[in-house]
């Protein structure tokens, strides 16, 4: 029987009123996956997950398990996926319990307050994320790396299956980077899905059953890491000379750089 896509899109295309950033853009998300999309700044990616989120409105088709996106409303759309933003400073300094319970809001009716089930919920999911420690904490004084982990609790307390992810590293120092990535990486083998953008190829390799690059509104390459990253994609894309080694099984992007006179 074939599987259907968690997320399937179909010759979308996205326009400002003098700039076309999509063109025709063919993606399909499977049940299990970790899919980075990986390209230059202003190549589509943030606008492709936006539109996939129903945030923003683009020409073509859009489904969520087979069905049209604008047959979901905003709460259904969050049953199935969780979107998690790069860190950021809430408003107000919540504790962090209060700011992972609020990945209940999809559940709760309109005046509802969160019972003591959704604050179970809530700190399981803090002890997944290997973070219960910081329950009591405020959101606002933890490092980048730590507020990166609540968002991704407060996600799990959505109790959608599929996470969508724009930059996750960005901001972060290079041991919460390896930290998060090993935490995707963690996540995917217990069945969450993950769709995530990234600058890095090497990040890219390192969690990533399949890689999407996209280049000026078009998907350039879809397949695994060994299929897409080379020389020639890097060059392409970001207009850097790279080379592609394999170090312990394990591919590794080294940048070459012009010897200076």
């Amino acid at each position: 029987m074939e599987l259907t896509p968690i997320v399937s899109v179909k010759n979308l295309k996205f326009s400002y009123p003098k700039r076309e950033v999509l063109q025709g853009i063919d993606f399909e998300l499977y049940q299990g996956e970790v899919v980075s999309l990986l390209g230059a700044n202003g190549c589509g990616k943030s606008t492709l997950i936006r539109l996939i989120l129903g945030l923003i409105k683009g020409k073509g088709e859009i489904k969520i398990e087979g069905k049209e996106l604008h047959k979901y409303s905003s709460k259904e759309i969050a049953s199935h996926i969780a979107y998690i933003p790069q860190y950021h400073n809430a408003p107000f300094n919540y504790s962090v319990l209060d700011m992972v319970v609020m990945g209940r809001v999809f559940k709760l009716g309109l005046f509802a307050s969160p019972s003591k089930n959704d604050f179970e919920i809530a700190h399981k999911a803090l002890k997944s994320i290997g973070i219960a420690s910081l329950a009591d904490r405020a959101f606002g004084e933890l490092s980048g790396g730590q507020k990166q982990m609540v968002l991704l609790a407060r996600a799990l307390t959505q109790e959608a299956k599929t996470f969508i992810m724009d930059e996750p590293v960005s901001g972060l120092d290079y041991g919460n980077q390896m930290r998060l990535l090993e935490m995707i990486k963690h996540l995917s083998s217990e069945g969450y899905t993950f769709l995530k953008t990234t600058h890095y190829p090497d990040h890219a390799i390192m969690v990533s059953s399949r890689i999407v690059v996209m280049d000026e509104g078009k998907i350039i390459a879809n397949g695994s890491s060994d299929e897409v990253i080379t020389s020639e994609i890097l060059k392409d894309i970001y207009d850097i000379d790279a080379k592609i080694i394999t170090h312990d099984s394990r591919q590794l992007c080294i940048p070459i750089f012009k010897e200076s006179r």
